[in-house]
């Protein structure tokens, strides 16, 4: 990369990182203006005095957020207001209750699984990546909530990210120091009922989560496998042989397992560039070194995200979310179909041993 386009990005990251992004508001009239979700949060965030959760570390809080999604909105986006959110138009925290104790936590979360209905019982935990506010978590978990109609109770993990496009080290060092934090939400969510737990997580997060399930696997064999209902990883920003290194710590990977990548996502090549490397886990175009286990490879390189670099193209895309809208048939044709075939959806599937890789198209293209 020449000395000009490295100025220019971090032009580019300055500006973007002159808001006050730790500044989310509550706005208790929210809730009779837009589509509310109810987020259960873990965060190993330290709380301020005004009762923000901002960047430094802490031991775990446990809470109960209400978000406020606005009536009109295109799917996949996300307008937060920063500190001067308007309900109509923004994504908005209504209500905030802090738990006093994991107790209380439990008991909160055990009532939402009951009236849920499901008969797994099953609680969806997103761990956010890089450069994410407190706010920017619960808001993307209620939006690919209400956008992929998830169903059952959404949790998520808000560990201290810097919020900030040049935190990038301290939100790595982050990453590590938070690995205890998410073991504990884990370890709270089990024990208020829920039998099966979803884990997504996204860029940066995906490394977190895959740390500690490795540090549960190695204390406890075959752990995720029983206790988890699947793992989602969104453009992971890991190195591959760092990950082929993690996957083998698993007595069994839990299933499905899915890594949805983009050759072109912009933020990953930087990422890798920084390193000295051709490429990371999330825009990976060969995975044969990883067809010994059952990994679900979803290339989305045929999708545009111009907002986020193509680096969230799963959740941002409208085309995109269109077709992940219905997940049961999602699963059955494209990831337990025939090699070569993908059902009615648009793509094509290559399956190499025990590992699979689907490249989804835009509705019309084959």
């Amino acid at each position: 990369m020449t000395v000009m386009r490295w100025i220019v990005l971090c032009l580019v990251f300055v500006v973007a990182g002159c808001s006050n992004r730790t500044a989310a508001p509550i706005v208790p009239s929210a809730l009779s203006v837009g589509t509310n979700k109810t987020v259960f949060v873990g965060t190993t965030r330290k709380q301020g005095s005004e009762g923000l959760f901002g960047i430094e570390r802490s031991s775990l809080s446990l809470l109960q957020l209400q978000v406020s999604i606005p009536p009109q909105r295109t799917p996949g986006t996300i307008s937060d207001g920063l500190d001067k959110p308007n309900p109509m138009r923004d994504f908005t925290i209504a209500d905030q209750k802090l738990f006093a104790t994991p107790t209380a936590f439990r008991s909160t979360l055990r009532k939402d699984i009951q009236a849920d209905g499901l008969p797994q019982d099953e609680v969806t935990i997103y761990v956010h990546g890089f450069n994410n506010s407190f706010a920017d978590t619960a808001f993307r978990i209620a939006q690919l909530s209400h956008d992929l109609d998830l169903p059952g109770p959404m949790a998520t993990y808000a560990w201290p990210s810097r919020g900030h496009p040049l935190g990038y080290e301290y939100d790595a060092d982050s990453t590590l120091f938070a690995r205890d934090g998410l073991l504990e939400l884990i370890d709270n969510i089990q024990a208020s009922g829920a039998k099966k737990i979803f884990l997504v997580a996204h860029s940066m997060g995906g490394r977190l989560v895959m740390e500690t399930l490795r540090q549960i696997e190695i204390k406890t064999p075959g752990w995720s496998k029983r206790n988890l209902s699947g793992v989602m990883l969104i453009s992971p920003d890991i190195n591959a042989d760092v990950f082929l290194s993690q996957i083998k710590s698993f007595k069994s990977l839990p299933q499905p397992f899915i890594v949805f990548t983009s050759t072109r996502d912009v933020l990953l090549r930087l990422s890798a560039g920084l390193r000295w490397e051709d490429q990371r886990l999330g825009n990976i175009e060969d995975i044969d070194v990883f067809a010994d286990y059952p990994i679900n490879f979803v290339d989305v390189s045929a999708f545009e995200d111009r907002s986020s670099g193509n680096h969230f193209v799963a959740g941002n895309s409208p085309a995109l979310i269109a077709l992940l809208k219905s997940p049961q048939r999602f699963d059955q044709e494209f990831l337990q179909g025939h090699a070569g075939s993908v059902g009615g959806l648009p793509g094509y599937r290559r399956v190499l041993r025990n590992a699979t890789q689907v490249v989804i198209l835009p509705a019309g293209e084959r």
